[in-house]
């Protein structure tokens, strides 16, 4: 068998980690989400959990100002390595998912992989999965949905080309929407990744 990789990019709250899990089962494949490469990557890389986070929530918190200062660039740098350096040796040990810290900016051009992008437009359905997932209030969860797509904007803008959620930049597109009532429902969209890897 192939070695098989699974690249998941998503829009906040459009439960493209749910899509992963169930994959997870389905394939016997191991998914390493968001918090798993982060802790992953402070580990073996030295910087602190914390430092790691904090440059999140810097990102998150920058009023849609695209602009970061040199020395928050160095430091993203650094960590921006950081996870690329930990992306590569998952990568090494077999088969995967892994969700978000750029790793489809890290691994393209070096291994094939299925690139997918999860979207979802129902702000009705992502308000509801903050509350349920993340324990935010529905009145709180639209401003913070919109400050973690700024973060992944401008992590994608700072260290590539690659013009996050354009369509073309990916093998497949996922509306959550279409696939489920239940807004953490994600069998059928996985069932759909699983044919097109």
């Amino acid at each position: 068998m192939t070695k098989k990789y699974i690249v998941f990019t998503s829009e906040y709250a459009s439960a493209a980690r749910y899509i992963a899990k169930e994959l997870e089962k389905k394939l016997g494949i191991k998914f390493y989400g968001e918090e798993d490469l982060l802790i992953r990557t402070a580990k073996e890389s030295g910087i602190d959990e914390k430092v790691l986070s904090e440059y999140d929530e810097k990102l998150a918190n920058s009023k849609f100002d695209e602009t970061l200062q040199l020395n928050e660039l160095d430091l993203g740098l650094k960590i921006y390595n950081a996870y690329s350096d930990t992306i590569l040796k998952i990568v090494e040990e077999g088969h995967c998912i892994l969700m978000e810290r750029g790793a489809d900016i890290v691994l393209r051009g070096k291994v094939d992989f299925l690139n997918v992008y999860v979207y979802s437009k129902d702000m009705d359905k992502k308000v509801d999965r903050c509350e349920r997932v993340v324990g935010i209030p529905k009145k709180d969860a639209p401003e913070y949905i919109d400050r973690q797509v700024m973060q992944r904007k401008i992590y994608y803008s700072t260290f590539s080309s690659i013009e996050r959620g354009k369509m073309s930049e990916y093998d497949l597109c996922i509306n959550t929407d279409t696939f489920t009532v239940d807004s953490l429902g994600m069998e059928k969209c996985a069932e759909i990744v699983k044919v097109a890897l």
